[in-house]
């Protein structure tokens, strides 16, 4: 029976923001990689991997949708209508047409999706029922799929797609109505995070039905005969701007260690708050005998990257700590032109970022968070991006995603994985002038630890920084 526990308020007065990069547990180094440019651009997309090679479903071709009324904010012309496959090592790309069958639900956007073993499963997405853009036709599907990420892959490189449904299999239920979610799996349970159900065409300032839950069930999958069982689901009695602290979506969620040292999932940012503007708070989500527990830390509040981006996950068993760093994407805090913290304003508010944060919950499950202001991004990259591990990086408790920090050799730069797809802008603002497309870079990434091991490598200061105003 699913229950929701007390909820807990952390004592611990974290760093909120801090330009000191040496306080920070490593630095990261993003390079563009892809010179060859082989991989056509796509942003918002799911994706599994299998021996090196990762298969990318639905998504996007062009850059950040518009607002305005007059426009098809999302037109079918940029839809994603192909599976594709990346082979990193040998940088080259294999794509095959989604079949006729599966081309609804797979060729959607903001997707929740979770690999589980060799099956990508996918839940949910916005798009679109026909191609004549008609506003009748848009809406969130109601889909779990089921994807052979390894039959994909093999059949699409070797070109032998005749076949390609056998690897496929979905079913309707309203449950899984959502876009804008995340989909993660714990012991036997997968959790649907968030999200919305937005059922009609796009407009700036019209908002979906939010979930507003988080929701746990059973994916039971017979040869391709899906269903769903031991449904449950919790919402939060916890506000923030008169809003529930689970209104969010398009947000950051990602396995994670617990401060107790057992696997759960971490949820950071998301939008939209009565001011329009991101949830603060981070939510740390365990399961355990069939229970379900959400813990708000409502003394952190987060300030940079708070928009769904690439992110990458380590941890330090020594020092029992989680390191979450963000990518770019859109932030709320921002460094000005001589390197000072300025909150967003109505003059620039909620911009495309070109740095990486780093947010650090230690043993005692207090939260820091660590700008890296040098070296910054090469441009306003990481929104709906991807942050693929390296294969033969070590990994913690068994998930693929979690890089063992301590496998790092201290003070030396070592790649760790990749950047792929996402947005990428050509200003902090978007607009006419200056327009966005999907990221047809690839990017290296680096880290260089600081060597900390056997203590925690970011500290709790006693009060935070503030930022300058402009």
């Amino acid at each position: 029976m699913l229950t929701i526990r007390t909820y807990v308020l952390f004592l611990v007065v974290s760093l909120a923001i801090s330009g000191a990069c040496a306080q920070a547990p490593y630095t990261v180094t993003v390079k563009p990689w892809d010179t060859v440019k082989f991989f056509n651009g796509l942003q918002s997309f799911a994706w599994g991997q299998y021996q090196g090679k990762i298969l990318i479903v639905g998504g996007r071709t062009n850059g950040f949708h518009r607002t305005s009324d007059k426009e098809r904010t999302f037109p079918t012309q940029y839809d994603n209508l192909h599976l594709r496959v990346i082979d990193l090592a040998n940088k080259k790309t294999y794509s095959a047409p989604i079949p006729a069958t599966f081309l609804l639900p797979l060729r959607t956007t903001n997707t929740a999706f979770c690999q589980d073993g060799n099956t990508l499963y996918i839940v949910g997405g916005y798009g679109s029922t026909c191609d004549a853009d008609s506003a009748s036709c848009y809406q969130t599907f109601p889909n779990l799929s089921a994807l052979n990420v390894s039959g994909l892959i093999n059949a699409i490189v070797s070109y032998q797609t005749d076949g390609l449904d056998q690897y496929i299999s979905t079913m309707q239920d309203e449950r899984m109505r959502v876009t804008g979610g995340s989909l993660e799996k714990i012991g036997d349970y997968f959790f649907l995070v968030f999200g919305q159900n937005y059922n009609s065409i796009y407009k700036g300032g019209i908002t979906g039905a939010y979930t507003e839950q988080i929701r746990q069930f059973k994916i039971n999958n017979n040869g391709g005969s899906l269903s769903i069982s031991n449904y449950g689901a919790i919402a939060t009695p916890l506000k923030y701007q008169g809003l529930s602290q689970f209104h969010r979506r398009d947000l950051n969620v990602f396995p994670t260690i617990l401060s107790d040292g057992t696997l759960g999932i971490g949820a950071l940012g998301g939008v939209f708050t009565n001011q329009a503007g991101p949830f603060p708070n981070p939510v740390a989500i365990s399961s355990r005998n069939g229970g379900l527990t959400a813990v708000i830390d409502t003394t952190f509040q987060q300030k940079f990257c708070l928009y769904d981006c690439a992110r990458m996950l380590m941890y330090n068993p020594y020092a029992r700590s989680m390191y979450t760093t963000l990518f770019g994407g859109i932030t709320d805090n921002y460094f000005d032109d001589k390197g000072n913290i300025v909150p967003s304003d109505l003059n620039n508010f909620m911009p495309f970022f070109n740095h990486v944060s780093t947010v650090v919950r230690t043993s005692t499950g207090g939260y820091s968070e660590y700008p890296q202001y040098s070296p910054a991004l090469p441009g306003f990259i990481g929104s709906n991006a991807a942050f693929i591990p390296i294969a033969r990086s070590t990994t913690y408790m068994n998930s693929p995603n979690i890089i063992d920090y301590t496998s790092l050799p201290p003070y030396r730069l070592m790649q760790v994985g990749w950047l792929v797809g996402g947005i990428t802008a050509t200003a902090p603002q978007s607009s006419e002038m200056n327009p966005t497309y999907s990221n047809k870079v690839i990017y290296a990434v680096f880290v260089t630890s600081n060597g900390n091991r056997s203590v925690k490598a970011a500290k709790p200061a006693k009060k935070a920084i503030k930022g300058k105003r402009k």
